[in-house]
């Protein structure tokens, strides 16, 4: 039986006594979308996954997205993405650290990415932890009058574009004219009402978020600048270090998340590996609601 354990912290919680690659009937994946839609970020612990395994459960909370970038996708399985420091690739620290900025998966798509998850694979002794931005409870800590002023707000997303904080690296570059052709600028709202919930929260503040309709350039810069320093308090951020056999998923409509930098691998103990897989649309058992 699962027992859900809330973390201590302003997102998040634990699950355990989950075996899922046995297979994830109806009523157990209603409690992990519950579960996911109340914390925002879900860690199922102590899990044994090969591939195929993880793919079928990826497919259950919705259509797994292909990354745009064609050389994070794994081999024979384009769905999925290797995250970590262990490659040849991963030499290069625009791939290596490329997602160590704040962001939200496929927000510069048409269609968003709506869940995220990393299976952890090898999880180093220090460094290599994710963090993750409760962007819901920003929503809620606003004062009434800025949630008035941005309530009808729509921002303009692209991958690769918007300003980065101080320290952050730029984001893994488009390879090539085709790739930046599958990305066309998109507007999406400011403030999401979530699908199933309907609970609002801001939306994807981080990398490809670069201007706001009806705005000059400079006034939807420090409108975005300003909205981005308060979502990313430490007040509303979680970090999970990872350990072997975590599955970690995320709601991407009610958070933004980033990388920790870390270096190529230089042993088990600095090592990273996360298989990832990003959906969009709503999980099988919530379709009716669609």
């Amino acid at each position: 039986m699962a027992t859900i354990t809330p973390l201590d912290a302003v997102l998040g919680a634990e699950i355990r006594g989950v075996d899922i690659g046995a297979g994830v009937d109806d009523s157990l994946m209603r409690t992990l979308t519950d579960a996911l839609y109340a914390h925002r970020v879900i860690v199922i612990k102590g899990q044994r996954l090969d591939e195929d395994r993880y793919l079928r459960f990826g497919r259950q909370w919705g259509v797994p997205i292909p990354h745009v970038l064609d050389h994070m996708r794994m081999p024979g399985y384009p769905e999925l993405m290797t995250v970590g420091n262990t490659e040849k690739r991963d030499e290069d620290p625009t791939i290596r650290n490329g997602a160590a900025l704040w962001h939200t998966d496929q927000s510069y798509e048409k269609v968003p990415a709506s869940a995220t998850m990393l299976y952890s694979i090898i999880a180093p002794e220090y460094g290599g932890e994710t963090r993750y931005c409760d962007m819901a409870t920003a929503w809620d800590n606003l004062d009434e009058a800025t949630r008035r002023r941005i309530d009808d707000v729509e921002i303009a997303h692209k991958y690769g574009h918007g300003t980065r904080r101080a320290g952050e690296p730029p984001a893994n570059p488009i390879i090539n004219d085709e790739q930046d052709r599958r990305v066309p600028p998109i507007y999406h709202p400011l403030v999401m009402r979530h699908p199933v919930t309907g609970r609002k929260a801001l939306y994807a503040l981080g990398h490809g978020a670069y201007a706001v309709r009806g705005m000059s350039d400079d006034e939807g810069e420090a409108l975005l600048d300003e909205l981005k320093e308060h979502a990313l308090q430490e007040r509303h951020i979680y970090r999970h270090k990872y350990a072997v056999g975590d599955l970690v998923v995320w709601d991407t409509l009610q958070t933004m998340h980033a990388a920790t930098p870390i270096d190529i691998a230089s042993s088990s103990a600095d090592s990273r590996l996360l298989w990832r897989i990003s959906v969009r649309g709503r999980p099988v058992v919530h379709a009716e609601a669609a």
